[in-house]
Parts: C-alpha cells; structure tokens; sequence
C-alpha cells in the first residue's frame, strides 16, 4: 500500500546526485577508491610510535609536518588549477604523492621520515582545490551543494573502509599501508587521465562535456592581484578562520584519540573499527539529510553542525568504555553531516570564477594549517595535562568558530539569497 509514496520519496531524493553530470561521479568514485587506500595518515601517529620507535609528541609532529607541507599546497594547488588547468594538476599530484608513498616506505630515520612527509603533503595535496574548482566548474550555484555532498559521500565511504583495512594491514605489516595507499593514489591519476576532460574556463571550449555555468571567458588575473583580492574579502577571510578553528578539532580524532585510547588499552583495531563508524553515518545518512536540509538556511546548518560537534568532542573527555567513545563519534559525526556539503559550497559562490581553485585553495590552507598546528598542540595537552584537557578544550575552540559565524551571518545569508534568487 505505501511503496508507490515510498518510491516517489525515495526518487526524489536521489534526483537532484543523479542529474548531475557524468564527470562528477566518475570523480567520486576515483575519489572513493583513493580514499579507500589512504591508509598512512590514519595510522601515521602509530606507524611513528610502534615502527619508528618514537614518541607520541614526534608522531603528531609527523602530522603537523604533513600539514605545513598542506598549506604550500594549497596555495600551489590553487594557483596552478587556475593557471594550468585541473586535470592536469591533479593528475601531477596524484602520482607524484604516490611515488613519494612508496619512498616513504623505506625511510627508517625520524628527521627524514618527517621531511618525506612534508614534501609528500606539498605535492600530494595539490589535487585538492584543483578538484572543488572542478566540481565548481561542472555545475551551477544551484547544484553545488548536492555536488559537494555527493563527493563528501564518496571520500566518507573510502574512509569507512580504510581504517578497518589499515588495520588489518598494520597487523600484518607497516609497509602494505604505504604500498597500497601508493597504488590507490596512482590509479585516481589514471581515472583522471583516461575519463575527465579539463573544466578550466578558459579551455571550456575544447570541452564538450563540461556543464559549466561559466564557460565562455576567462581572464588570467596574476598571483599578486589574486592575493590583494582574497585577503580584501573580510568575509571569506573570516568564513576560513572559523573552518580554522573546526578543523583544529577535528583533527584530534585522527592524532590524539588514538593514542588516548592506546593509553586506556584499545587496540590499533579497535581505533580503526570505532572511527569507521563516522564514514558509515556519513555514507547512510549524508544524502537524506542533504536532501531534506537544503530547505533552510545554510548559515544556520553550520551553527547547529557546529554546535555537535562542539558537544561531541568535549564529551570525550568522560569516555572510557567503548560505548561512551562510538556515542561521542556519533554526536560530532552528525554536526559534521550537517554543515558539511555546504562549505565548500558557499566558497564556489564567494569567487570569482576566475579565482575559484584560488579561493578553494586558501580555503583548503585553513584545513591545512590545522592538520600542521593542531595535532602537535592536542599532543603536548594530553602529554602535559592529561586527556581532559584536550577534549574541553575542543569544546571552547568551537565556541570561538561559532562566534565567528555569527559575525558574518548575515552577509553569507545574503550570499545565499543572490545565487538561489
């Protein structure tokens, strides 16, 4: 009696992923597989405790030395998507970040294995503004946020699966992570490759394929005149600093709550298991609530995301069994469902399409300098003060990033009603 309602419901929710284009999804599963394999940074803090013999503050040392490598990146990312091409730059980074994997994998030094790591980042990581710029390219202001959800999907959906692989593979041997993260990363490159032609404005018109909103002119503006111009955008300025201080949180859970819960008895299997349960949620529950929130105010959605995971991560200050670690899990999964197909969204309508990988790329730095500055503060707080202290202060950082919001609520807002207007 219900399954023709059911069916309607359930056509209407997926109409919105299905009717965007091919090249979209044919990047998200390149993206998925790739995330699938990336096996190194989730067990990086572990790989540097346990092979390499060090300690807990020179792991998450290693991650920060990944994200200063991030936040060259970014910008060579950016500058080169927008100067060069997509395709081009990211199929560079793919497999340059893979041979670099596999050179990594030999190194037994600590100083040389933390060197490898930032130059891994800062050719790595280039593909990521140059893949928002993309996707910015392919649909209109209208889409993105399905666009950006979907592609959320799919780096989720490989992150369900790494950990619980990594782990396994971490068991047997360190060296199968960096083997099979290099392959992983290599075959994104050749998908790239054989099945994605450039979106690139300005070579729009080689591109018969490409859905671009934005395709017929494209005026190069230099590095120096796209610097004056991002940092005179007080709002976008402030919408990166806020993603600063989320995603200094946000970090804890891949460098600090493995080695609290190493420090409680929990296995590198157990870590790998309990964390999956956030790629899951996302994978089951992203396109629904995507579809249903999509309705209200896009501001308001990173507030209240914002909030979660606020509660989430203090809350792990008072987890010891395993229940009380998967409840917090879920709480700032949730926050992190919410908010998430929004920002990169909301960057794609602040640039100015001839600034897009420009403007994805610094908002990629912001992630980036978390990735360098927040797993070395979360890791001297547990070591100095205890696990406590970490987690509340997660809690206050997001306060201070909600704030922020708050600030530049109603230009955003206003942001959102000229492009769905």
């Amino acid at each position: 009696m219900c399954s023709a309602p059911a069916s309607t419901a359930s056509s209407s929710i997926f109409r919105n992923y299905l009717q965007l284009p091919a090249a979209l999804h044919i990047l998200c599963a390149g993206t998925f597989l790739n995330k699938a394999g990336s096996f190194v940074i989730v067990f990086m803090t572990l790989y540097v405790t346990e092979h390499l013999k060090l300690d807990a503050t020179f792991a998450t040392r290693c991650i920060g030395a990944f994200g200063v490598g991030s936040i060259l990146s970014a910008l060579i990312g950016g500058q080169l998507a927008d100067r060069f091409g997509r395709r081009s730059t990211m199929i560079f980074a793919l497999w340059g970040g893979a041979v670099m994997l596999a050179l990594i994998s030999v190194v037994n030094d600590g100083l040389t294995f933390m060197l490898c790591v930032f130059v891994f980042a800062v050719i790595a990581e280039m593909y990521r503004p140059a893949s928002a710029a993309m996707i910015g390219d392919l649909v209109p202001p209208s889409q993105r946020a399905f666009a950006f959800g979907l592609m959320y999907i799919a780096i989720n959906l490989g992150f369900a699966v790494a950990p619980p692989v990594g782990g396994l593979l971490a068991d047997h041997s360190f060296q199968l992570l960096f083997w099979g993260d290099a392959v992983t990363t290599a075959f994104y490159g050749f998908v790239i490759l054989l099945f994605i032609r450039e979106t690139h404005p300005g070579f729009a018109q080689t591109n018969s394929s490409s859905h671009s909103p934005d395709h017929t002119t494209h005026a190069d503006i230099p590095l120096r005149a796209a610097v004056r111009i991002i940092l005179k955008d007080r709002t976008f300025m402030a919408w990166c600093l806020g993603n600063l201080l989320t995603s200094l949180v946000f970090m804890q859970a891949f460098s600090t709550l493995p080695l609290y819960m190493r420090e409680l008895g929990y296995s590198k299997g157990d870590y790998g298991r309990m964390i999956c349960i956030n790629g899951i949620l996302i994978v089951l529950l992203q396109v629904p609530m995507t579809h249903f929130l999509s309705r209200f105010n896009r501001v308001s959605l990173i507030l209240a995301g914002e909030l979660l995971l606020g509660i989430g991560f203090g809350l792990t200050a008072f987890a010891t069994t395993t229940w009380h670690f998967l409840g917090t899990i879920v709480i700032w999964t949730l926050g992190e469902i919410i908010q998430a197909p929004f920002k990169q969204a909301i960057v794609a309508d602040m640039a100015p399409r001839e600034l897009r990988a420009r403007y994805q790329g610094v908002f990629t730095m912001s992630h980036s300098v978390a990735m360098a500055v927040g797993p070395p503060v979360g890791g001297e707080i547990l070591s100095r003060f205890g696990a406590a202290s970490v987690w509340i202060t997660t809690f206050f950082v997001i306060l201070m990033a909600i704030s922020i919001y708050c600030m530049i609520f109603q230009r955003l807002t206003a942001l959102a009603a000229q492009r769905t207007g």
